[in-house]
């Protein structure tokens, strides 16, 4: 993890300007200026839910971009090989998008992977709530595994989007994997 790169600097810095956001609605809620319409977020909603959600977020919609992007390429790259004309040089173009999409769908595959881990244990989502989990210190008391259900929601969402993703890669790893076997 390399906290310099463009992209963590940009969600960082997205991050900020949502919480100074959250922060803003709170104290114009707290002065009587208050619109609901401007804010995202709830006053319950807890701090380390709407961090999450933004990260499981950023996460699917930079997926989902680059699911975009790989979609006119691997469309081009097909009807130029389908062209016998330019065969030849078109199955040779084929290898460096078709490793490229592997990579992206290890990658989409990992992320899936590990909110399904999260899923399947309960106690690991109840530990996410860090609010709840030290208010129930504090007052001497444990945390109810059915306190996760607003978690699960959450994890349940965003694993739905990266299974989505994953299908279109797929889709489109099938296009190039096919196109090679006609030609070869």
């Amino acid at each position: 993890f390399d906290a310099h790169t463009p992209t963590v600097e940009l969600i960082s810095k997205e991050m900020s300007t949502l919480f100074q956001e959250i922060n803003t609605n709170r104290e114009d809620r707290q002065n009587k200026n208050y619109n609901h319409d401007d804010d995202r977020y709830s006053e319950d909603e807890p701090f380390e839910l709407v961090f999450l959600e933004e990260i499981l977020r950023e996460v699917c919609d930079t997926y989902a971009r680059r699911l975009k992007l790989y979609e006119p390429i691997v469309n081009s790259i097909l009807s130029r090989v389908t062209n016998e004309m330019f065969a030849a040089t078109g199955i040779h173009r084929l290898v460096p998008v078709k490793d490229s999409i592997q990579e992206f769908e290890i990658h989409v595959k990992s992320a899936l992977d590990c909110l399904k881990h999260l899923l399947d244990n309960d106690e690991d989502m109840v530990g996410l709530l860090l609010q709840k989990k030290m208010k129930a210190k504090d007052e001497g008391y444990r945390l109810d595994l059915k306190d996760h259900e607003a978690v699960e929601l959450l994890i349940e969402e965003y694993a739905r989007r990266l299974n989505s993703i994953l299908h279109e890669t797929n889709y489109l790893l099938k296009k190039v994997e096919t196109k090679q076997e006609l030609i070869a």
